[in-house]
Order: structure tokens, then C-alpha cells, then sequence
């Protein structure tokens, strides 16, 4: 099922201009490669807590790279204990 999920929005990510480069089963990080932009940035963030939520995490940025056009932005899943504890 989340296979599934992630497939189509992979697919929705190509339409929208923004892309998520990573993500699977077996890692909890993301990277999305998207427009430098105000409204492009908050849809990242948005995409990446509702990825992270279905498992039942939080979204933490971790790294943003952009030069004048385009960015690559990096978010990890983390418990929110973890959050909370490591003040993340």
C-alpha cells in the first residue's frame, strides 16, 4: 500500500515541478528537488510531514541546497521523543 502511495505521488511530482528524489520502506529520509521559490519551499514541507505522519513521525529539515532557480532539500522522519529529547 505505501508503495503505492509513494508511486503516485512520485508521478504528481513530476507534474507539479517538484520531485521527490528519495524515499522507501527502509529509510527515513527525503529529498525533494524543486524550484527555488517561496510557494515551491512551503510544498516541500508540506509533502514531507504528511510522508512523514504516516509514520506516525515528525518532519525535520536537514540540509537545503539552492542556487538561483532550483533547490534540493533534504528531510528525515524522526519520533517526536527523539525530537523532544535532541532538541531537533
Amino acid at each position: 500500500m505505501i508503495n503505492r502511495v509513494l508511486l503516485l505521488l512520485f508521478l504528481l511530482a513530476g507534474c507539479a515541478d517538484t520531485m521527490l528524489v528519495g524515499f522507501g520502506a527502509d529509510t527515513n529520509y527525503l529529498t525533494f528537488d524543486h524550484p527555488n521559490s517561496e510557494k515551491a519551499i512551503a510544498d516541500v514541507r508540506t509533502r514531507a510531514e504528511r510522508l512523514c505522519q504516516q509514520r506516525k513521525q515528525v518532519a525535520i529539515r536537514t540540509a537545503s541546497v539552492c542556487s538561483l532557480t532550483k533547490c534540493v532539500t533534504d528531510y528525515q522522519c524522526a519520533d517526536e521523543a527523539d525530537v523532544i529529547r535532541y532538541g531537533l
